[in-house]
């Protein structure tokens, strides 16, 4: 009977140790609001209204456009929208749409666009270094991928110039696009 009543004890007290440890489990699993990530902020100086000329001013502009960059998504994900302006030069203006955010597990910013065109390309960077923010990813064009790079120099609060760069035949970033973008609204 002994035996009995210490297998009952020893019964009791693994329950109890069991209760106890679930209820610290689920304590520590219950799901917090989920919170945007602080990363973001490195992004903040994207967000606004920008006038962008290709090439690069103060060359005559082929192609204008205009990209407003808002938080969005419960502040989430920087949210951006290119607009190319008509002109008799281009009758087909192209927009793009593209997502900006953080990845927490890669520990990098990323960035995902689509193009009016069929055109997509995804980035990750890391963060700013002297006033440059590198990304590099895939751009994805009629079927086939090419490395991308884009460099954004920050000019001062209100102006940036970016590079666009692909490979050449050996691998090596050559320059295929540039353009210099204006801030027209915060």
């Amino acid at each position: 009977m002994k035996l009995f009543w210490q297998l009952i004890k020893t019964v009791i007290l693994t329950s109890s140790v069991f209760t106890v440890n679930y209820s610290a489990i689920a304590q520590e699993t219950e799901s917090k609001e989920p919170q945007p990530p602080k990363e973001l902020e490195r992004l903040e100086y994207l967000r606004g209204t920008w006038r962008c000329q290709q090439p690069a001013a103060p060359a005559p502009a082929n192609s204008i456009f205009i990209w407003s960059v808002r938080r969005d998504l419960n502040n989430f994900w920087y949210v951006g929208k290119a607009q190319e302006t008509r002109s008799p030069n281009n009758a087909k203006p192209v927009s793009s749409q593209e997502f900006i955010g953080y990845n927490g597990a890669s520990k990098k910013l990323i960035r995902s666009t689509v193009v009016g065109d069929g055109n997509s390309y995804n980035m990750t960077a890391t963060d700013w270094k002297d006033g440059k923010l590198i990304w590099e990813g895939i751009l994805f064009r009629k079927g086939t991928s090419t490395p991308l790079r884009q460099e954004i120099v920050q000019n001062s609060q209100d102006k940036f110039t970016a590079t666009y760069f692909i490979t050449d035949e050996v691998n090596k970033w050559k320059p295929a696009v540039n353009e210099t973008c204006n801030r027209i609204k915060q």
